[in-house]
């Protein structure tokens, strides 16, 4: 069995399509639990903390991310965790609809091991991530400054792209240990890694597809808030005790969607690599194998 990269790479696309009312479900988990998490964070970081997180959001640099938990210490580590066990409530109710599509209680949302082991594996890849372009980046910017001229430019071109070819193969690679975690009910690196053998070009071709349809659906995201908002403010720009009405439904309108796009991204880019384990697994799945 071989990984069928646009099949898979659709294969979120086909849940929005025969399961509309468990994706709607999953937004509304995500529409709930985000305002929980900014609450949390507005108690644990202080005022201080969320001005430094403010700084750094959206960036998804492992890199980054070190820094502000050695930055803001352990609130830091205890609002990763949380929202890495919200994401992994989600990612673990997506890969279910795939492996186990007859097991829908509840629109596929647990909170059991299965959960606790996808945040374990995101920590992996986390670390993995580190690894990766850390040590490498490191070993490149000391040898491009032990040299001078073109010798230097051409070393670190050539170093930055050595990089990122290392992260792009270790990120394939690895990226069937959640689907594994979940359907094999342990985590087990090797094997997951061993899956993917042969198949690394096949991977980060549907990976392609998925980041670009998932930015299709930010545009659309932000272009839907836009237009929201606009209706609500009836093109009306009131401004009373120095507060722009347009901006705050504005917000409000970004408030209320956001969250609704985020969770169809996250459909997006979970099902894919649950649809190729699938693939690669299909025999097993069918015999009962893995639940």
């Amino acid at each position: 069995m071989s990984v069928r990269p646009v099949e898979a790479a659709t294969e979120g696309l086909r849940i929005m399509r025969r399961k509309p009312t468990v994706v709607l479900a999953w937004a509304v988990f995500s529409l709930v639990m985000l305002p929980v998490l900014g609450l949390v964070a507005k108690i644990v970081l202080g005022k201080e903390g969320l001005e430094v997180l403010a700084g750094r959001a959206g960036s998804a640099d492992p890199r980054e991310i070190l820094d502000l938990v050695t930055h803001l210490g352990g609130a830091m580590v205890l609002l990763i965790a949380l929202a890495l066990l919200l994401g992994s409530v989600l990612s673990a109710a997506i890969i279910r609809s795939v492996i186990e599509p007859a097991n829908d209680r509840f629109a596929y949302l647990r909170v059991g091991k299965e959960e606790v082991q996808l945040l374990v594996v995101s920590l992996i890849t986390w670390a993995a991530a580190l690894i990766v372009t850390v040590i490498p980046s490191g070993a490149v910017v000391m040898g491009t400054s032990l040299l001078s001229g073109p010798a230097a430019n051409w070393f670190g071109t050539v170093g930055t792209l050595a990089v990122i070819g290392l992260s792009l193969w270790v990120g394939v690679r690895l990226s069937l240990l959640g689907p594994h975690a979940f359907s094999h009910h342990h985590i087990d690196i090797r094997a997951a890694w061993i899956q993917t053998h042969g198949q690394f070009f096949r991977l980060l071709g549907m990976f392609v597809m998925t980041i670009v349809m998932s930015a299709i659906v930010s545009i659309i995201g932000a272009t839907a808030s836009s237009i929201v908002a606009g209706l609500l403010g009836g093109g009306v720009n009131v401004r009373a005790a120095g507060v722009n009405a347009g901006l705050i439904l504005t917000l409000l309108a970004n408030l209320l969607l956001a969250p609704v796009f985020l969770t169809l991204q996250a459909v997006i880019l979970a099902a894919a690599p649950a649809k190729a384990f699938a693939h690669l697994n299909q025999d097993e799945i069918d015999a009962g194998l893995h639940p």
